[in-house]
């Protein structure tokens, strides 16, 4: 730059086109930087502005890219791609409110693919600022797989774990392997992400497919371990660890899970063993608190030998004699007296007191009831309330469709009374469909305990819903009678008659899913979409008095219709007409429990293999 000494015999535009037009890309880029750190006017035909705003952000040069796509804007550039330039660097510089008002002007000038990208874009921008469920619905309009970049689909994975949408994270991931190939990166966060919302099974499958790709893999080999561990899977998990630990000495997590799984193993020479090589590294405070866990004392402890050597001879010696094996002796030495199936005369003759039985079942319910309440109920911040809140969603918003579109009073009913009473009692059905269909693989670490039995969990849940939504129903019903109209209440024991008939049809059917599930993995979704259909088909909107009775011949062989409607004719003497059969529907309650718990039976073991 020979006028360097006069900047305004200086052409810094010309000398940018020179240097490009040269290949001299770096240099190009300083002459740019430097005319728009010395505020001298710099105008270049728009398409250089788009290279040249990308550089400077790669560069981070993010102010200065605002000045250079701003000045374009005010020599009168108005297509879409500036308006995308300036949201850019606005986001970037972290004026989003700014951003998305550029970058909505520039999706509706742009053409439909490049609308389509920035939209995805505006998605990312959405998350950056907290908006996830938002960000997610950019995505799920937008995304294309195939066609987008792969990082860009990973980043859509992201956005669906931050709103806690984990189905379509799960989608997308399967989605992102077929059409960009399986990445070790991309299924280890999946697989992290898993673990951390206590998706256990889910994280162990997606790290063991990680180390598919990838052997040896440390982190997925860990998140293995840890999962086995968290599910209660000791067997699996011990041999899992030790071979780790070979390879990896110095995992003192590890050395901690070994030792708490040896002990529930009750192998406590080998827990003592693994504590006396972790002592030397471990924090003084988790190695007491884990003795004490353990049942060990200090003694047993610098007994315990510590080096390799010795602890080969100890698995030696109890391989030659079995009986020195403290796992063999401590399960034989506590086999409960009733491990055997619970209700046939040689358990009760074991047993010694049929009632003996009968108080360990209550017991192991009673225990699954309170854990199942506090896992359900607990997971939202209105807890208990939730039970309450949700029907009455329901009932609200049917009520305002039947009150401003359809008619104010049904049969001379008030209309909140009649939904409610057709919504409740379904629920009945519903809820406890689905608390029943995946029982036993939601709560597959208890049944390590020889004491509890799958249909003990089975019980447990069904009787948790059963009460649950009966105390809903009491609730709609005093709110309804003191708030909007007071009815007459009819047979206390006709509405239990009749909310009995849809309980143990929806344990019947849970059973009947979560058995042939083995078969037919989609079965679950197709029923899904069954239950819509009898959601709207059960009494929910019409009764069988309000049909005609050409429709009400064939409406009438829904099972269903009959108890809801049994219950709502205890509430008005209209609905409780005579075309309602509570024994044809209870010959389709009992056959569907029945075969309910013979698919149970016969397909139980192929459920617990999955």
């Amino acid at each position: 730059m020979e006028a360097a000494g006069d900047r305004r015999l200086w052409q810094p535009a010309s000398e940018f086109s020179r240097l490009y037009a040269n290949g001299e890309e770096d240099a190009s880029v300083d002459v740019a930087v430097e005319a728009l750190r010395s505020h001298i006017p710099f105008e270049l035909p728009f398409e250089s502005i788009w290279w040249l705003a990308d550089q400077l952000r790669k560069r981070r040069h993010f102010t200065l890219g605002l000045e250079l796509v701003e000045s374009a804007f005010e020599r009168g550039f108005r297509g879409w791609r500036i308006f995308y330039l300036r949201a850019l660097f606005h986001a970037l510089l972290r004026d989003f409110s700014e951003a998305f008002k550029l970058l909505d002007s520039a999706i509706r000038i742009a053409p439909d693919e490049e609308a389509r990208k920035m939209a995805l874009f505006r998605g990312r921008l959405l998350a950056a600022t907290g908006e996830y469920q938002e960000a997610l619905r950019c995505f799920r309009e937008n995304l294309k797989f195939g066609e987008d970049p792969a990082a860009l689909v990973d980043a859509g994975i992201r956005i669906a774990w931050r709103a806690e949408n984990g189905d379509i994270a799960r989608r997308w991931l399967n989605r992102a392997n077929k059409f960009y190939g399986a990445n070790v990166e991309r299924i280890g966060e999946f697989a992290q992400r898993c673990y951390d919302r206590g998706l256990w099974e889910l994280a162990c499958a997606s790290a063991r497919q990680g180390l598919d790709i990838e052997s040896g893999n440390l982190p997925l080999e860990r998140l293995v371990c840890r999962c086995l561990y968290k599910e209660g899977k000791t067997v699996e998990a011990i041999p899992a660890i030790e071979k780790l630990l070979r390879s990896d000495p110095d995992w003192l997590e590890g050395q901690e899970m070994l030792a708490r799984c040896l002990g529930a193993s009750g192998r406590k020479e080998e827990a003592a063993h693994i504590l006396a090589r972790t002592g030397e590294n471990a924090n003084g405070a988790n190695l007491v608190g884990l003795r004490k866990e353990l049942g060990l004392s200090k003694k047993e402890i610098s007994a315990a030998p510590a080096d390799r050597k010795s602890a080969r001879r100890l698995q030696q010696r109890i391989k030659k004699n079995p009986m020195k094996d403290s796992e063999l002796l401590h399960r034989l030495n506590n086999i409960p007296s009733d491990f055997t199936p619970r209700w046939t005369d040689e358990t009760i003759e074991a047993s010694g007191n049929t009632f003996r039985a009968v108080g360990s079942l209550i017991h192991s319910v009673r225990t699954i009831i309170l854990r199942e309440t506090m896992a359900r109920f607990g997971r939202h911040d209105l807890g208990y309330l939730w039970a309450i809140i949700e029907p009455l969603i329901h009932v609200t918003v049917l009520s305002f469709i039947f009150y401003y579109i359809r008619m104010k009073d049904t049969l001379g009913m008030n209309v909140v009374l009649f939904v409610a009473t057709g919504i409740i009692p379904l629920f009945f059905y519903l809820k406890t469909y689905t608390a029943l269909t995946n029982a036993l693989k939601q709560n597959r670490p208890l049944l390590n305990h020889a004491s509890v039995q799958p249909m003990d969990i089975f019980l447990a849940r069904a009787t948790l819903e059963f009460f649950t939504q009966l105390l809903v129903l009491v609730i709609f019903a005093a709110a309804i009678y003191f708030a909007v109209e007071q009815y007459r209440f009819g047979s206390i024991l006709s509405v239990v008659a009749n909310l009995f008939g849809l309980w143990i049809t929806g344990i019947g059917m849970g059973l009947i899913i979560g058995s042939l599930v083995v078969y037919a993995e989609s079965l679950p979704n197709i029923m899904t979409g069954f239950n819509r259909i009898i959601y709207i088909t059960s009494g929910v909107f019409f009764t069988l008095d309000m049909m005609p009775a050409s429709v009400a011949e064939y409406v009438a062989y829904n099972p269903l219709l009959h108890f809801v409607d049994g219950v709502r004719g205890n509430f008005n003497p209209l609905m409780g007409g005579t075309r309602v059969d509570i024994g044809y529907a209870y010959m389709w309650a009992i056959g569907i429990f029945t075969l309910g718990l013979i698919a149970d039976r016969a397909l139980r073991h192929k459920v617990l293999d999955r």
